[in-house]
């Protein structure tokens, strides 16, 4: 994994595809590939629950959307913009960081997709019963207790540390 040094400047040899390179002062240097490393790597023992708590920490609540976007100010020297999210989302800001939501091809299905990895089981078709006494998804029933129900996002918090998720 190593390159092989060379003073021209038009020809970079690497005798290995592992091996990044970089010049400095018309001398390559030997450099590692980086590692990635996947979140689930660092706390494979973390819930849902978990993420959820961590999540809600970083947006605001939204109701009767996934995330929003939300524009304060007039002047262009004073607009600021902030984002909003319901728990799933805030479930998954927790897991992947506070910015990790706040691009446009953020979508619901590749939460609930990232998520489910995750945690180790689909959380769009895990059914659970909720407090209502419907049984759906769970991602659904989080959705469902903010949207409809008006419940906080620290109360499908403990609802989710009572089901063991």
């Amino acid at each position: 994994m190593k390159l092989l040094k060379s003073l021209t400047r038009k020809s970079i040899n690497v005798d290995s595809e592992n091996a990044l390179a970089t010049r400095q002062q018309g001398m390559l240097q030997e450099v590692e590939k980086p590692t990635i490393v996947i979140p689930s790597q660092f706390h494979p023992e973390r819930k849902l629950s978990h993420y959820l708590f961590v999540g809600r920490t970083y947006h605001d609540l939204c109701r009767n959307t996934f995330v929003e976007k939300v524009q304060h100010g007039y002047y262009a020297y004073e607009r600021w913009s902030e984002w909003r999210t319901c728990a799933v989302a805030a479930a998954y800001a927790g897991a992947f960081g506070a910015s990790s939501i706040e691009h446009p091809e953020f979508s619901y299905s590749m939460a609930v997709w990232r998520l489910s990895r995750l945690v180790g089981y689909d959380i769009g078709k895990y059914e659970i019963t909720d407090p209502t006494g419907r049984t759906a998804p769970v991602a659904e029933v989080m959705i469902r207790l903010v949207d409809e129900n008006y419940w906080n996002r620290i109360g499908v918090f403990e609802l989710l540390v009572s089901k063991g998720l």
